[in-house]
C-alpha cells in the first residue's frame, strides 16, 4: 500500500515537473516571438537617450569582446516591454528593502539621487592635460573651470540610510590641483551648500533646477568679475508643473511624481538684450533660448536651448565686444540665459557631439574668454574633451572613443535620432552612442 502511494506521488511529481517545464518553454517561445516581432527602437523618450542598435558582427569585435558587450546592451535596450519590467523590478526591490536601482538612490522627500561616478583616471588625466595644453596656446585669454557637484554630494542628507557614495569633494580637489593656475576655478560648491535647503536640484532628474543654475551664475559672475549692473532685473516663472525626469525613468522610482520647471525672464523685455541662436549644424536660427515645443514631450528639460547640439552660435545686442567660448554639458543649458547680457557672442560647444577643431572657433570668432562648465559625474567619465581641445586628429579621436565606448560620429553608418541629439550627424556602426 505504501509502495503504491509512493509510486503515485512520484508520478504526480513528474507530471507537475513536466507541466512546469512545458510552461517555461512556452513562455520562452512567447518572449522570443514577441521580441522578434517587436521593431527595434532608436530612441527612448522616457529615458531620454539613444538605444543600442543591433551591432555589426566583425572579427575585430569578436576578438576584442566588444561585440558581445554591445549585443548584451542591445538585448537589454530592445527587450519587449522594457519599461514595464524596469518598473516592476523597482517595486519588488522596494518591498525587499532596496533603495537603489540602476545607479539611482531613492532618497527622502521624493528625491532621486544619481550615484557619484567613479573617475576614469586614465582618461581624466588625458583630458586635463589636453585642457592645460589648450590654455598654453592661448595664454592671453582668461579661462575658467566650473565643475558643478551632483545632488548626492550637496544633498547627501537626502540619501537613504547607510548609502555609500564616492567622495566627490576629493575628486574636485584633485582636478583643481591638476589644473593649477592654468584655469581659474569657480567655487560653486560652497555656494550650493549654502542653499542646500532650497530646491536647487530636481527630485526626479539629474540636472540642477533653474534656481540652482541661478546660484551657479552668481558664483560665475563673481569669479569672472562680470558687471552685474548690466544685467536686467529678472523674475522666475513656472512653464510646466508636469516634469518627471530621467532618473525616474532609469530607476522606475517616483514615476507618478510631477514637479515644475521655471525660467527666469527679464522684467522689461524692451531693454533686455535680444538674442539670435544659430544651430550651426542644422542651419536653423531662432530668436529665443527656449524651445517650448519640448514641454509637450517627455524630456521637458530640453526646453533650454532645445537640447544638446554640437555647436550653437548665440549673438546678442549686449553693449560689449566680449565673446565667450563655452565648452559644456547639459548643466550649462539653464545657465546660458543669465550670461547673454555680458557677451556680444557666445559660442556653445558640446564635445560629446562636436568633431571639428576647436582652434578654428578661437581664431574665427575672436574669443575673449573661455569657460568649461560640467557636472561632476559627466566630467570624470568624459572621453570627448581631449579630442575637442584640438590635440588629436579625427581618426585618433574616433579610435579613442570607440575603445572606451563613448560617442563617435564618424561619417558612416546610421543616423542618430535627432530629438535630443546632434540631429543629422551620423553615428559610427561600431560605437553607437549610449547614455
Amino acid at each position: 500500500m505504501r509502495q503504491s502511494r509512493k509510486k503515485w506521488e512520484r508520478k504526480r511529481e513528474e507530471q507537475r515537473n513536466k507541466v512546469i517545464a512545458l510552461l517555461f518553454i512556452v513562455m520562452m517561445v512567447i518572449f522570443c516571438v514577441v521580441n522578434i516581432a517587436t521593431a527595434d527602437r532608436k530612441f527612448s523618450a522616457k529615458e531620454n537617450r539613444a538605444l543600442e542598435q543591433r551591432p555589426k558582427l566583425t572579427i575585430s569585435g569578436i576578438e576584442s569582446g566588444r561585440w558581445m558587450k554591445q549585443y548584451e546592451s542591445y538585448v537589454s535596450d530592445q527587450f519587449a516591454g522594457r519599461d514595464f519590467w524596469v518598473a516592476l523590478k523597482s517595486r519588488i526591490d522596494l518591498i525587499a528593502g532596496k533603495r537603489k536601482a540602476n545607479g539611482v538612490f531613492k532618497g527622502k522627500d521624493h528625491y532621486l539621487l544619481e550615484d557619484i561616478a567613479r573617475p576614469d583616471e586614465e582618461q581624466l588625466k588625458v583630458n586635463l592635460d589636453a585642457m592645460k595644453k589648450f590654455q598654453e596656446t592661448y595664454k592671453n585669454i582668461p579661462m575658467y573651470m566650473m565643475l558643478v557637484p551632483n545632488a548626492a554630494n550637496i544633498e547627501s542628507d537626502k540619501l537613504p540610510y547607510c548609502a555609500v557614495t564616492e567622495d566627490q569633494d576629493k575628486q574636485f580637489q584633485k582636478i583643481k590641483a591638476s589644473l593649477g593656475t592654468a584655469f581659474q576655478w569657480v567655487n560653486v560648491e560652497d555656494t550650493l551648500k549654502k542653499h542646500r535647503a532650497e530646491e536647487i536640484y530636481y527630485h526626479t532628474d539629474h540636472h540642477w533646477t533653474t534656481l540652482g543654475a541661478y546660484y551657479g551664475y552668481q558664483a560665475l559672475a563673481a569669479a569672472m568679475k562680470l558687471d552685474t549692473s548690466k544685467a536686467p532685473a529678472m523674475k522666475s516663472y513656472a512653464v510646466t508643473n508636469s516634469f518627471n525626469g530621467t532618473l525616474s525613468a532609469t530607476s522606475g522610482y517616483e514615476t507618478d511624481y510631477n514637479e515644475p520647471i521655471y525660467i527666469y525672464a527679464p522684467d522689461d523685455l524692451k531693454t533686455a538684450p535680444q538674442v539670435v541662436v544659430n544651430n550651426v549644424n542644422e542651419k536653423k536660427k531662432t530668436a529665443t533660448l527656449y524651445d517650448t515645443s519640448k514641454l509637450k514631450e517627455k524630456d521637458k528639460y530640453a526646453l533650454f536651448l532645445g537640447g544638446n547640439y554640437p555647436v550653437l552660435d548665440i549673438r546678442t545686442t549686449a553693449d560689449t565686444t566680449d565673446r565667450l567660448l563655452l565648452v559644456k554639458d547639459s548643466y550649462a543649458n539653464s545657465v546660458i540665459p543669465f550670461l547673454t547680457a555680458y557677451y556680444r557672442e557666445i559660442i556653445v560647444v558640446d564635445p560629446r557631439y562636436y568633431y571639428d577643431d576647436i582652434r578654428e572657433v578661437m581664431k574665427k570668432n575672436k574669443i575673449t574668454s573661455v569657460l568649461f562648465l560640467y557636472n561632476g559625474n559627466t566630467f570624470v567619465q568624459d572621453n570627448s574633451i581631449s579630442g575637442d581641445c584640438g590635440w588629436k586628429d579625427s581618426s585618433s579621436r574616433h579610435e579613442s572613443r570607440r575603445r572606451t565606448g563613448g560617442p563617435c560620429r564618424k561619417k558612416s553608418g546610421q543616423k542618430q535620432n535627432g530629438k535630443n541629439g546632434p540631429g543629422s550627424v551620423q553615428t559610427c556602426r561600431d560605437c553607437l552612442y549610449r547614455r
